[in-house]
């Protein structure tokens, strides 16, 4: 948790939100934390306990306490981390898989971060991690646009048609059509082939669900850009801060 003795200005204001809500974007616990922690009657704004979850406060101009203590917000943090398949992007897992948390250092494993988006269990590749709760909504948001680039390997070559039919957008059996994805081939193996796809929005495994509405089957799937940001040489498991540079550019500001 992040406290300060004294009184502070915020210099990002969270005005009229429910009170769990403003301690998840203020950097302390995650809402579902800090609703247990006003229930158990630990939180207090403007020296009145508080024990609903829900109370509208405006955090720009009331003191709000944890167990006594004044709260600041976090300095916000920006990770990218190299997934490596086999681990589950959630905090903890009720079957007991290793997740994306168990490969932080401990000092990041103390802050309050979240993951940036999804990538599935069998998936790999680049995931952002933040306590910036702007800042990643903005990169999640389809209308922001943010290209995402995935290298697939498919089960068998691709057709000149289907390749078009991506750039078409895929009718989905669960719900609509995809936006346009770009789509090129990247070689041909003995039994398959990888392709690199890119897209502008985010529905859930929607690599996977697009490639099997046309038949194939997604054998390896790395997700390899995020706007201009490259996974570049991140071995998997690996994590490093990015640069303010990188962070400004996918806020969509130049630096």
């Amino acid at each position: 948790m992040n406290f300060h003795s004294k009184e502070r200005v915020r210099k990002r204001p969270v005005r009229n939100v429910s009170l769990a809500r403003a301690l998840s974007k203020l950097g302390v616990v995650s809402r579902s934390r800090a609703r247990e922690m006003i229930e158990a009657g630990r939180v207090s704004v403007n020296g009145r306990r508080m024990n609903n979850p829900e109370v509208r406060v405006d955090p720009d101009r009331e003191v709000i306490r944890v167990d006594g203590r004044i709260v600041r917000p976090a300095a916000h943090v920006y990770l990218m981390m190299h997934k490596p398949k086999g681990v589950v992007t959630t905090r903890s897992d009720e079957r007991g898989r290793k997740t994306v948390y168990d490969l932080l250092a401990d000092r990041e494993k103390a802050r309050w971060i979240f993951p940036v988006g999804r990538l599935d269990r069998e998936s790999s590749g680049l995931l952002l991690l933040t306590n910036d709760t702007r800042w990643g909504n903005r990169i999640v948001d389809p209308e922001a646009k943010i290209p995402k680039s995935y290298h697939v390997k498919l089960n068998r070559p691709i057709s000149v048609d289907d390749l078009k039919r991506f750039s078409e957008g895929i009718h989905l059996d669960s719900g609509g059509r995809t936006r346009p994805a770009e789509v090129r081939l990247l070689r041909t193996t003995e039994k398959g082939c990888w392709i690199v796809m890119t897209l502008r929005e985010g529905r859930n495994r929607q690599v996977r669900r697009m490639c099997e509405a046309l038949g194939y089957r997604v054998e390896n799937l790395v997700r390899v850009r995020v706007g201009d940001l490259l996974l570049g040489d991140l071995p998997p498991g690996g994590t490093r801060r990015l640069t303010p540079k990188e962070v400004l550019r996918l806020s969509g500001k130049e630096d």
